[in-house]
């Protein structure tokens, strides 16, 4: 049983093959042959201004023998600034944040590894934006917007330019310093120009691509911003707002289940179907699912198309996580890490029982 440290998944993880192994989920399950249980959430009040929050979901990759339980243990708190409600998860535990994944062999039943999160979260969500760019972008797309300056932002640059060949990108975040220095570290990273904008309306006006990646719950554009043949994706679907999702030609979405299912302490037992229970947006999903919209994975499979023309607008939007993506990206990260002898491996009895449960 491997114990697998964020740096060492950093070290093992590229965005290409993380792409590649979420597409291949992907038709698994077009073809109904992966599945993802939908995320559960239960909130307790703490009198701070601030919630716990613990999360779990799942998925099964059968193709990978693969069983995933990916759980969040948060403190959090919703803020107001100025540009809207933002959602902070504190950094409680001395310092540093709980969220973790399971893997489980589904031929045995054993736990083979447990690894952190977050490294796994930045990529896997990035590669499902680029996923949504090749398969709904122009194929001509050669710019790019970008709102947000943090680490879900700079995979989502990583995940861009891995689909298409962009020439530039336009950065826009609230804070000055913030975006410069993000725009000249990432134009390191990846050899292309990106640009810190000073007004947002610049980070989507004439480009090819736009992707909101920031942590903000209110809306970050506006519609009269997206112009014909753009892509607009988000990382949270708050980020778009209803008018920017209803201009759109073509809306892909992750799942047709958007909500998870939340419990709240002093709130009875019954689910309360919605995203994040403070969360204070208008959207048209906030309470029900997107059954009219396509799913991605039924572009992939090729039984929708992507994009029609050249003047179509489309959008991905990002309505919910799966734990299938979870099963897939950590299936990858312990082959590699078996395969490279990184990792710390721990005896597999500490992880089974002789006594039948």
């Amino acid at each position: 049983m491997l114990i697998i440290s964020n740096d060492e998944v950093r070290k093992l993880l590229t965005m290409k093959d993380c792409m590649a192994v979420l597409e291949e989920a992907y038709l698994e399950r077009h073809y109904q042959r992966a599945l993802s249980r939908p995320r559960t959430d239960l909130y307790s009040p703490r009198g701070d201004d601030a919630y716990y929050v613990f999360k779990s979901m799942e998925g099964l990759l059968p193709i990978k023998h693969v069983a995933a339980l990916r759980i969040n243990s948060d403190v959090i708190k919703w803020r107001k600034t100025p540009e809207g409600v933002r959602k902070d998860k504190q950094p409680l535990a001395d310092g540093n944040w709980v969220g973790l994944i399971a893997l489980f062999d589904m031929r045995t039943g054993k736990m083979i590894a447990i690894l952190p999160d977050g490294v796994v979260q930045g990529f896997r969500v990035a590669a499902t934006g680029g996923l949504a760019i090749k398969y709904m972008a122009r194929a001509n797309a050669k710019t790019m917007g970008l709102y947000g300056a943090g680490w879900q932002a700079e995979t989502q640059v990583i995940a861009a330019c891995s689909a298409r060949a962009l020439e530039y990108i336009k950065v826009y975040s609230p804070t000055k310093a913030r975006r410069e220095a993000f725009a000249d570290r990432m134009s390191r990273i990846i050899g292309i120009p990106l640009v810190p904008v000073h007004k947002p309306e610049e980070a989507a006006q004439g480009l090819d691509i736009v992707a909101a990646t920031t942590n903000s719950i209110t809306q970050v554009m506006k519609p009269d911003w997206i112009g014909p043949g753009a892509h607009v994706s988000c990382v949270k679907h708050l980020e778009l707002g209803d008018d920017v999702i209803e201009k759109a030609d073509l809306v892909a979405v992750h799942s047709h289940i958007a909500v998870p299912e939340n419990y709240m302490i002093g709130q009875g037992e019954k689910p309360i179907y919605g995203q994040d229970p403070n969360e204070h947006g208008e959207h048209k999903a906030s309470e029900t699912g997107w059954e009219s919209e396509v799913e991605l994975h039924t572009i992939i499979g090729g039984a929708v198309k992507g994009r029609e023309n050249e003047k179509q607008i489309t959008c991905f939007v990002n309505n919910i996580g799966l734990g299938l993506q979870f099963a897939a990206v950590g299936a990858l990260v312990y082959s590699l890490a078996k395969e490279r002898g990184m990792g710390i491996d721990l005896p597999d009895g500490w992880f089974t029982e002789d006594v039948h449960p």
